[in-house]
């Protein structure tokens, strides 16, 4: 009898993990959390109201859906199951507001007033305190906290570059899109660079004030082609066949191509410095 309670315990644990981290009891002692809803591609439309392209487009797999509540204090918690680290670290990195804090431990997270937003893993968390009391917000923290613990692993491994390479100022602002719909919803200036571009991966950061306001960028495209078109709309065509750094002197958009596919991009007042340190 021992042994099958065990059994049952290890096939309980086994099918939580596999729909993904929950909340538990014991991470919010004395708050009644509710059993997990699951939400697949086709149901996402249905139970989040707008925004559903954008986690599609990104790669989405399910949303766990819970609710914990201690008499007139609720907070909502909802886990998305991206197809991969990158993807929820893009999600993540559009959605974000203006953070007053972050949550110990998890790098990619962003406490506001309103939500508490960590990626760890492919695991986008959203945690929504349905009140302002400090008892909510508090235990907001405390669920977070929890589920990033759960999930374990560690934190998405952005770009040398932009970890410790030369892009590094804007590390904390980086931004990565997947496909024109992100681009639409958080970096409209550069749909005129990217128009027709179906796929796309682009890093984007912009960092430093004044006259040292710099924009910085990678793209890497799925095709010489999408390429060539992005570069063609920044009035850098031959910067395909051109080694090294290219400069349009009236728009001061620079480009590095490299392997026909990829592009480093640079405009501003730290840029000439940059590129120097970008081979």
């Amino acid at each position: 009898m021992k042994r099958l309670t065990i059994l049952f315990l290890l096939f309980a644990f086994h099918t939580a993990c596999a729909n993904g981290p929950l909340l538990i009891s014991k991470d919010l002692p004395d708050w009644n959390i509710s059993k997990p809803d699951f939400y697949s591609a086709k149901q996402l439309y249905g139970y989040i109201n707008g925004g559903a392209e954008l986690y599609l487009e990104y790669g989405f797999r399910q949303v766990t859906a819970q609710s914990a509540t201690k008499g007139s204090n609720e907070l909502q918690v909802d886990v998305y199951e991206m197809v991969s680290a990158e993807a929820a670290f893009g999600m993540y990195s559009i959605l974000r507001g203006r953070c007053s804090s972050t949550l110990k431990g998890a790098e990619w997270s962003c406490v506001t007033a309103e939500q508490i937003l960590v990626a760890r893993d492919k695991y986008l968390i959203s945690v929504v305190p349905y009140d302002r009391s400090a008892a909510t917000r508090e235990a907001a923290k405390k669920a977070a906290a929890a589920l990033v613990k759960r999930i374990g692993k560690k934190d998405f491994r952005i770009p040398e570059l932009c970890r410790s390479g030369p892009f590094k100022p804007g590390r904390s602002e980086l931004r990565f899109f997947h496909g024109p719909l992100a681009l639409q919803s958080a970096l409209a200036d550069w749909e005129d660079h990217l128009g027709g571009v179906k796929r796309f991966d682009l890093y984007h950061a912009e960092f430093g004030k004044g006259k040292n306001s710099t924009v910085a960028a990678t793209v890497k495209f799925k095709s010489r082609r999408d390429c060539e078109i992005f570069l063609t709309a920044l009035g850098l065509k031959h910067a395909l066949k051109t080694k090294g750094w290219v400069v349009a002197e009236k728009t001061q958009h620079s480009v590095n191509v490299k392997a026909g596919n990829t592009v480093y991009y640079l405009k501003g007042g730290q840029a000439k410095k940059l590129r120097t340190r970008i081979k």
